[in-house]
């Protein structure tokens, strides 16, 4: 028999059936696979919508807490610059404008503007551009008011326009109405505009009320504007006049609207949300206690004809109480997050931004099905997706047995099949397909060519699996790393780490110490044996024992030191250990302790002497002997312009071309070149100074450097 019909036999024989079969098991692994990765794709993308949502909010909130500060601001300002005037010389010839006059078209202000869409009223319930004029300010006199007996105070005010243009420039869009009004019944806005009601008296509405029983600036819940109508919100402030009595009220208004316009939504989310403007329900408000109103919302929105009649805000709820006080108590406390909680009967996610205590923080509600909506459709995406990959792999395997077939009545092309298979297969590689094999059974330089390049493929996937496995570690071990330097009352401090590979064994930590006092904070440096991946799972388990153990030792470092040094005995190899120095820098005092396990001494410049000093070494390095004891070194006091220097063996230990070290003696004349120089400077210093001495050179070790520098102190002492 000829040997093209044997290997016609021998393939129908070995491929069909193996062929069959693979193809169902395939079919069914790849149904269950794209299964699986919808349902990954759908948590993912559900969490990242949450994560999402929660920082819209949580940035909407510093912009609302900006705007605040602003507001408030503006208003001090306004009276200041009232209560000067009051106490003045009226100008020789004043330009007064009366609202009454601006309403029959008489004595205009000068440069009219045209009819501004932001500001409109409503005659016959239909919204009109109002002319306003941004050079000039409107008087209007209530009704029995003496306008002579008051011609003096509308005089020397005359020159507010000014302030308010200054103002309005500083703080841009937010302003919408800026005024003020007086004890005797006058009342001044500006830009000036008319449209004042005939029995208008500024001194019955409530900002003018609270702000002047309360003898202080007043946040007021939504007011009708009384000329446009419209939802504002309202600061206002009392002011004296020259004898030290309160001669009247300024105030600025600010749209519900505007109070929106910052927080931009997706466009799938914007149909169903509801975005709260809410804050704390006083007590003579006839809310319960602890209750939350909704200062703003969209329903606020729309204009309302009686200005007299004030708008009813309603109480924050939710059918789930308990979630509803956990999200109150989190935002008063400042802190912003994202919550579940039902919304009108159906699951939603409430997005807070926490704000200073006592004042407004936003509120976003999205139902629950909208956010995840992108994740549903994602979902069906990938099933979609799989079913049609699947049904392209059955026409595939179709097509290969057809090939087979073919394959055996076209033996004279036998020699040549292995060969393109093998071009296909690289071709696979090439594109990253690491699973990319061949079948060749031919038992000759084929098979073995083709046996060399399936070994290939795994240990190409490895090399590269174990290159994303140190980008990672990479990554999360710099996110162990403090990420800015801490504030601290009397001090600066600078902090930093460069690692010569991937992954470093070189750590520095600042842990803040509250639960022990005010003021105090802990400071860690530590050297790791080695580099790399060891040394890197060594040092973020020193940190996490050190983060736990600190607050609850307190100032007993020496105890500290003992249960960190077991756990390192317990959990490293013989050939492992790590160097360590920690602090607690108490700023009340200027004072530092310390205990250091085997770590270079920290060098001191004293300021006051220019000497330069070493902090010293109070026991072994950790992680050698389980029984090693450690003591709590100092007090030390930092006096103003002191320097104290903690760094790694990196920096002295650095190399030049020639083979020449870095050594302490440079450091410790970089030190003193930069004494007079802030902790940031002198940290960037020291590390330009290794780098322009190490040249071409690479790094070769990992180099850590903590700068601390005293500016000023109280009492002294160390507790």
């Amino acid at each position: 028999m000829k040997i093209r019909w044997k290997l016609m036999i021998l393939l129908l024989a070995i491929a069909l059936v193996p062929l069959v079969i693979a193809s169902a098991v395939h079919r069914a692994s790849m149904r269950r696979l794209g299964h699986r990765l919808a349902s990954g794709t759908r948590d993912i993308l559900t969490e990242s919508s949450r994560r999402r949502l929660q920082l819209l909010v949580h940035n909407y909130a510093r912009l609302l807490d900006r705007d605040r500060q602003l507001l408030e601001l503006t208003v001090r300002h306004q009276a200041e610059a009232i209560e000067r005037r009051l106490a003045g010389a009226a100008p020789a010839a004043p330009r007064l404008v009366f609202s009454r006059d601006m309403d029959r078209g008489v004595s205009l202000p000068p440069e009219m503007e045209r009819p501004d869409n932001r500001y409109q009223f409503l005659p016959d319930r239909k919204r009109v551009p109002m002319p306003v004029s941004f050079a000039a300010q409107v008087y209007f006199v209530a009704e029995g008011v003496d306008r002579a007996a008051a011609l003096p105070d509308m005089a020397r005010l005359s020159t507010m326009p000014e302030v308010y243009r200054l103002l309005r420039r500083q703080t841009g869009e937010i302003l919408y109405w800026q005024y003020a009004a007086l004890e005797s019944g006058v009342h001044m806005s500006y830009p000036a505009h008319g449209g004042y009601p005939d029995d208008y008296d500024p001194r019955r509405r409530a900002w003018y009320r609270s702000a002047r029983d309360a003898g202080e600036m007043i946040w007021q819940p939504p007011i009708v504007d009384v000329t446009t109508r419209q939802p504002v919100l309202t600061v206002s402030m009392p002011f004296r006049g020259p004898r030290g009595r309160i001669a009247g009220v300024t105030a600025v208004d600010v749209l519900v609207h505007d109070l929106f316009q910052d927080l931009e939504l997706p466009a799938d989310w914007r149909a169903e949300e509801a975005t709260l403007f809410v804050a704390p329900a006083g007590a003579d408000q006839g809310a319960p206690p602890g209750a939350m109103r909704i200062l703003a919302e969209k329903d606020y929105l729309k204009p309302q004809a009686d200005w007299r009649k004030p708008y009813t805000m309603r109480l924050l709820e939710s059918r789930d109480a308990d979630a509803l006080e956990a999200l109150k108590a989190d935002a008063l406390a400042g802190r912003s997050g994202v919550r579940e909680l039902r919304f009108r009967g159906r699951p939603a996610m409430w997005a807070y931004g926490g704000n200073a205590p006592g004042h407004a923080f936003p509120v976003v509600i999205v139902p629950t099905e909208r956010i995840v909506a992108r994740a549903v459709q994602a979902e069906k995406l990938v099933l979609d997706r799989t079913i049609e990959g699947l049904r392209l792999t059955g026409l595939i395997l179709a097509g290969v047995v057809l090939v087979v077939v073919a394959a055996a009545f076209l033996s004279a092309r036998s020699v040549t099949r292995p060969v393109n298979e093998l071009a296909a297969a690289s071709q696979k590689l090439a594109g990253g397909d690491y699973d990319a094999r061949v079948e060749i059974r031919t038992r000759d330089e084929l098979q073995t060519l083709g046996e060399a390049f399936n070994d290939m493929g795994p240990k190409l996937h490895e090399r590269e699996r174990m290159k994303r496995s140190l980008e990672l570690a990479m990554e999360i071990q710099q996110h162990l790393l403090p990420q800015e330097s801490p504030e601290l009352a009397g001090f600066e401090i600078a902090g930093r780490s460069l690692y010569c590979d991937e992954t470093g064994g070189d750590y520095y930590d600042f842990i803040d110490l509250v639960d022990l006092g005010p003021g105090k904070l802990g400071i860690a440096v530590g050297d790791v044996t080695g580099h790399g991946i060891g040394a890197a799972l060594l040092m973020a388990s020193a940190r996490a024992v050190l983060r736990s153990q600190a607050p609850r030792h307190g100032a007993e470092l020496g105890e500290l030191f003992g249960d960190l040094n077991r756990h390192l005995v317990r959990d490293t190899g013989e050939d492992r250990f790590m160097t360590l120095f920690y602090g607690v820098l108490d700023a009340a005092s200027g004072s530092l302790c310390w205990t250091s396990g085997g770590y270079d001494p920290p060098l001191w410049l004293r300021r006051a002497t220019g000497e330069i000093e070493e902090l010293p070494n109070a026991g072994i390095p950790l992680g050698i002997l389980d029984e090693a004891a450690y003591r709590r070194d100092g007090p030390v006091t930092l006096e103003a312009g002191d320097v104290l220097l903690i760094g790694t063996d990196g920096i002295w230990e650095a190399q030049d071309p020639r083979g020449g070290m870095f050594g302490k003696h440079r450091l410790r004349s970089v030190l003193q070149a930069c004494a007079d120089d802030s902790a940031e400077d002198i940290h960037d210093a020291v590390v330009q100074a290794v780098r322009d001495f190490r040249g071409p050179e690479p790094q070769a070790d990992d180099i850590t450097l903590v700068v601390i520098k005293a500016l000023s102190h109280g009492a002294r002492g160390c507790t």
